[in-house]
């Protein structure tokens, strides 16, 4: 099987340096670019399976990168990690909501470093034989990670496809945080509350009306309302 190829943008040589001994001492194949434009035009070229980008980079970014990386159609379904050394919530956030599936937190550990991008490789491009969901008009395809809606694609980022598909196995059931950890995540550390609510917003956003499906249950968790 081919290693898996991941881009690593970050101005930090240092940090540069540490993320390639690391991941390919996990048997991955890592690239690097230290400035955005470079970075964007690396992503593009060579469709990487996972992108790890920096929050505060010169020229045009993190943030607007990550922007640019979503439009984009040949770049927008790669699982992106973001490295902050912000300890704002609200930064983090930003970044999710603009397109990132996850964020960690400079100085983070190796453990933390690679079970983030373990869960979000394993989830991104895990090739199951054909499996077609169907509910109340949307049917998802897990082989080929497509859903449509009353006929019409949608587009889901990583995390969103992996959250829909959790709420759909298990409809109107009262799911709890530590559950969507575990099943999203693939880890019950490391993961503010919330992230968990973020990327929960986020796919209600993407589904439109239909989002309105997934209910929050006050100090309990979400629930998945199908047609009785």
């Amino acid at each position: 099987m081919l290693a898996k190829r991941i881009l690593v943008i970050d101005d930090e040589e240092h940090i540069r340096n540490f993320l390639v001994d690391l991941l390919e001492s996990k048997n991955y194949m890592v690239m690097t670019c230290a400035d955005t434009d470079s970075g964007y035009k690396k992503a593009t070229k060579s469709k990487p399976d996972l992108i790890i980008l920096d929050l505060k980079m010169p020229q045009i970014g993190g943030v607007e990168l990550c922007r640019l990386l979503r439009e984009n159609p040949q770049t927008k379904g790669i699982p992106i990690i973001m490295l902050t050394v912000e300890s704002s919530e609200t930064d983090k956030v930003i970044g999710l909501e603009i397109g990132a599936d996850d964020y960690i937190t400079k100085p983070f550990s190796s453990k933390e470093l690679i079970a983030r991008v373990n869960a979000l490789i394993r989830r991104a491009v895990r090739k199951e034989e054909v499996d077609v969901l169907e509910v109340d008009n949307l049917v998802m395809n897990l082989s080929s990670r497509t859903v449509t809606l009353n006929k019409k694609a949608i587009t889901l980022r990583p995390k969103e496809f992996d959250l829909l598909h959790m709420f759909l196995k298990k409809p109107n059931v009262v799911l709890n945080r530590e559950y969507i950890l575990e099943s999203i995540f693939g880890c019950k550390e490391f993961i503010a509350t919330r992230t968990i609510d973020t990327h929960i917003k986020n796919l209600r956003r993407s589904l439109g009306p239909w989002g309105k499906k997934i209910k929050t249950v006050f100090g309990r968790g979400f629930k998945f309302i199908t047609k009785k």
